[in-house]
């Protein structure tokens, strides 16, 4: 192994060791898809973060064994965060800026909208399909959330804060923004055109994307407005699943890897944090099949009358208000599953459960 193959295959077992892993693959895509976002300097300089928030000062004593100065790792960061990836976050009231390691996704891929290349997309595409999505669906907990559109929610259902998309927008201080999804970037860039009309639809209050040009700023009607428009182009509602998310994806089964690739599977519903499922009133329903080419999840069937199955509906929401006999109705589950507090709580859960579930297979 060449010295510049060692520092990518240093990043990769660095990267594992994350809450959301980066596996080894045989066919060698998971060196290939480094290669493809990170120099050696930069690969090299990002085994030295952690997945836990670290100040400049606790990174250089890191970074000053390797002879670097305190402006050439502040410098080194800096770049990385302006690259999109690495995670940070800027704390006002310390005046100081934290910095951690981004995993692949949710996290470096996603802030490279907008400098997706066919390198990267071919990369990302082979190391998801061999390695990564069974990583991402390992422990049972996935990094984002389905929430109902708001047209599907009545004054019958029960919806806290969390699973509620107005209310989660009024708690954001702003900024408000939106950019291109990536997922639509990627299968556009391997000659897939989204099926779908909307595809600026990554929303965020994240300023540094805004400073980037990656995304544009809006105001917080226009969100609402946009919102509007994702329900009738038939999309999902997909926030960070911790209770005050700072992104919004609205999200298609012919484009994000998440939806396309669990759609695959017998029962995707187990793969997805949701509050909700749809249910059909037989007798009012017409069987017009109006919903089941609305279902992104392939969940509904048509003889006489529509049926939901529950093993694939997430709970979005999406034929409720297209049915024209208002047939459809959103119901809630008996069990109410509430979202870890935070990013770094969110985490921590993923790592307790894929220990957890670890030391269960050593003990079979």
């Amino acid at each position: 192994m060449s010295e510049s193959e060692d520092v990518y295959r240093k990043l990769q077992k660095h990267l594992d060791t994350g809450p959301i892993g980066f596996p080894p693959a045989k066919s060698g895509s998971d060196i290939r898809l480094l290669k493809a976002f990170f120099n050696p300097k930069e690969a090299e300089f990002a085994t030295k973060l952690s997945f836990f928030p670290s100040n400049l000062k606790s990174i250089y004593r890191k970074t000053k064994k390797q002879g670097m100065s305190l402006e050439e790792t502040k410098d080194m960061l800096d770049n990385l965060v302006k690259k999109g990836l690495i995670f940070h976050a800027d704390i006002p009231e310390a005046g100081e800026r934290l910095y951690l390691n981004a995993p692949l996704a949710v996290g470096f891929y996603e802030l490279n909208v907008n400098r997706l290349t066919k390198e990267r997309a071919e990369a990302f595409e082979e190391y998801l399909n061999e390695e990564f999505i069974d990583e991402y669906n390992t422990s049972g907990i996935p990094q984002i959330r389905t929430i109902p559109i708001n047209a599907a929610v009545t004054k019958e259902n029960k919806v806290m804060t969390y699973d509620d998309v107005r209310q989660l927008i009024e708690t954001h201080k702003g900024p408000y923004s939106v950019q291109e999804c990536i997922c639509t970037q990627e299968k556009e860039i391997l000659g897939t055109k989204c099926k779908h009309s909307l595809t600026e639809r990554c929303l965020s209050n994240s300023q540094t994307s805004i400073d980037r040009g990656d995304a544009r700023e809006l105001s917080k009607e226009e969100i609402f407005d946009l919102l509007k428009k994702a329900e009738e182009d038939g999309l999902v509602i997909q926030p960070g699943n911790f209770k005050e998310p700072g992104f919004f994806c609205l999200c298609c089964s012919c484009c994000c890897g998440i939806l396309s690739n669990v759609k695959n599977l017998d029962k995707p519903s187990q793969y997805f944090a949701t509050n909700y499922y749809s249910e059909v009133d037989a007798d009012l329903c017409s069987g017009c099949g109006t919903c089941a080419d609305r279902c992104p999840m392939d969940a509904i069937t048509i003889e006489d009358v529509s049926t939901i199955n529950r093993d694939r509906c997430i709970g979005c929401g999406i034929c409720v208000p297209s049915c024209p006999e208002e047939a459809i109705h959103l119901r809630n589950k008996e069990e109410i599953t509430e979202p870890p507090k935070d990013l770094m709580d969110l985490w921590l859960k993923i790592g307790n459960k894929k220990a957890e579930l670890q030391k269960a297979a050593k003990n079979q």
